[in-house]
């Protein structure tokens, strides 16, 4: 049997199992990993330049009258650049050295698309060749379909490979094994039945999954968060991926959205609340994580599919741009800005030019945190901005 086949009996062992999240059922050929990328997508296209503000550039200020953070709120961080105020649970983990900031991350030839733009973040292939995402990739690099998921929401495309689509969990207590009332007994006989070939290997996969299931599922059990997390779908999302990792699962990443952010009306009033939303929850996983002693295993990656325009429209909102920025944050990165500012006087076509390859950000987190070949995973080799320690 290849590893292909192997796969797909495995993902056919699962499918047996209604409602059982294929990440319990990690019957073989696992590849572990003690480390764990969190990879947080910002739907809807954040504006970066009211999230990285450059405070003293008089460009920014006149290409929005009404919508700039005024010098006087924002969080400083060197001489040209500060936080959005309400970035300001993050100033802790600046202050430790474990927030690093990715300045003008993008890719060749632009789209202002939604769809589009996504699909390639997802895929890692500005082409469009790719109909796979990079992170499902991964899982068939290393041959273990149950090495990421996607907590919350339908799965991203990112998680989805050439022959399997990685799992999506909703909450974690509907995922258990759970049969028709009265075939339970019957469906335990069925596995103890004599096997051979193929059959028995599916066998013995299924019997590995259930009692991996139990035991992640006491493991989950004894969680007992170290935080206290705030009100929001976002913020539960976290605290349920703490969950998984504090379980043992030894998943490789994981995977979860915060939406919202087309502010092309009243951007100061629905970005400056997700923005809180955002940095209030990864605050609160951050500090679980410490408390459960696996802060320094863990690494959230932030993305959006593009920034927004530098000029303001006349909505007090910004319309759809290119290029961005990128954050990441744990005991892993090296803390600071990374990257040159975008010139504000030098635009194309009203955007940014983007300066970093995304992919080069994607290599830093494959080679430096996962140790896995970007090369392999992505296509090519691809030049970063070393933020990875």
């Amino acid at each position: 049997m290849n590893r292909r086949e192997f796969l797909k009996l495995t993902a056919l062992a699962t499918g047996l199992m209604s409602g059982m999240p294929g990440f319990l059922s990690r019957a073989a050929a696992q590849a572990t990993g003690d480390r764990t990328l969190v990879v947080v997508q910002l739907s809807g296209g954040n504006d970066g330049l009211n999230t990285l503000v450059p405070y003293t550039n008089g460009a920014y200020y006149a290409a929005r009258p009404n919508i700039a953070i005024p010098r006087k709120d924002v969080l400083t961080l060197s001489d040209t650049l500060g936080m959005h105020p309400a970035l300001r649970p993050f100033e802790r983990l600046w202050e430790a050295g474990e927030l690093a900031w990715l300045e003008n991350v993008g890719y060749p030839n632009p789209t202002r698309s939604h769809f589009a733009s996504m699909a390639i973040w997802h895929s890692g292939d500005p082409g469009g060749a790719a109909k796979d995402g990079w992170i499902g990739r991964i899982a068939e690099k290393i041959g273990d379909p149950f090495c990421a998921s996607n907590v919350g929401g339908l799965t991203p495309a990112a998680l989805r490979g050439e022959d399997l689509t990685l799992p999506s969990i909703d909450t974690l207590e509907t995922f258990q094994l759970k049969l028709p009332k009265g075939l339970e007994a019957s469906y335990h006989r069925m596995l103890e039945l004599p096997r051979q070939g193929e059959a028995a290997y599916v066998q013995r996969s299924t019997r590995q999954m259930i009692a991996n299931t139990a035991r992640v599922q006491a493991n989950l059990k004894k969680y007992r968060s170290g935080a206290r997390y705030p009100e929001s779908r976002f913020a539960r999302n976290l605290q349920q991926i703490a969950q998984l990792i504090a379980a043992g699962t030894g998943q490789r990443v994981l995977y979860t959205s915060l939406g919202g952010f087309d502010t092309h009306a009243g951007q100061r009033a629905e970005q400056d609340e997700l923005l809180a939303t955002l940095a209030e929850g990864i605050a609160a996983f951050h500090a679980d994580l410490e408390a459960q002693g696996l802060a320094d295993r863990v690494l959230i990656m932030a993305f959006s599919e593009f920034g927004r325009r530098v000029a303001e429209n006349a909505s007090a909102g910004t319309d759809h741009g290119q290029g961005g920025v990128m954050f990441a944050i744990g005991q892993g990165v090296r803390g600071g800005i990374h990257g040159e500012s975008p010139d504000l006087e030098d635009l194309d076509g009203g955007d940014i030019r983007y300066r970093v390859d995304f992919r080069g950000v994607y290599a830093q987190v494959l080679d430096r945190w996962l140790r896995l070949p970007s090369q392999d995973i992505l296509g090519g080799r691809f030049a970063g901005p070393e933020f990875v320690s």
